[in-house]
Formats: structure tokens, sequence, C-alpha cells
């Protein structure tokens, strides 16, 4: 069974580098991001590369997550605007 974390703990893990909070992030949100980035996709595949390119902003970008809102529309954030560029 996975371990469940909050979303401060989640981003707390990534802010310190530990692999395992990286992967219960991307668990937590592919499908949905996933989902968004194929209305923005010619097919799957361009969407594989949004997503990839997704999460490496997000993990990249961690440290400006101010917690204002949930941690979901941040990610979701970036990915739209990486589909869009």
């Amino acid at each position: 069974m996975q371990q469940q974390w909050s979303d401060q703990e989640l981003v707390d893990g990534i802010l310190r580098g530990n692999p395992t909070h990286q992967m219960a992030l991307y668990r937590q949100y592919n499908v949905p991001m996933f989902r968004i980035l194929l209305r923005y996709a010619r097919d799957r595949a361009e969407a594989e590369d949004m997503m990839q390119d997704g999460f490496i902003r997000v993990y990249r970008d961690m440290g400006q997550f101010r917690g204002e809102g949930a941690l979901g529309g941040w990610i979701r954030r970036i990915m739209v605007n990486t589909a869009l560029s």
C-alpha cells in the first residue's frame, strides 16, 4: 500500500530532493493532468511530452509554491502554460 502524504508534506519532501515524494506527487496528479493536456495536444504522444516537460517544471519551481491555494491548481496552471508554450 502506498503512503498518502498531505500536499505540504509532498512539497517539503520535493524541496529536500526526496525521490519518493516526487513519485508520490506524480502518481497523485498524473491522470488528471494528462486529461487536461490531451485537450491541448494533437495526439497522445504530444500530451506525454507536454506532461514530462510540465512535471520537470513543477519539480524545478516547487520553491515558488506559496500554499495560498491548492497544490493541484498550481500544478494545473504549470501544465496549461507548458501546453501553450
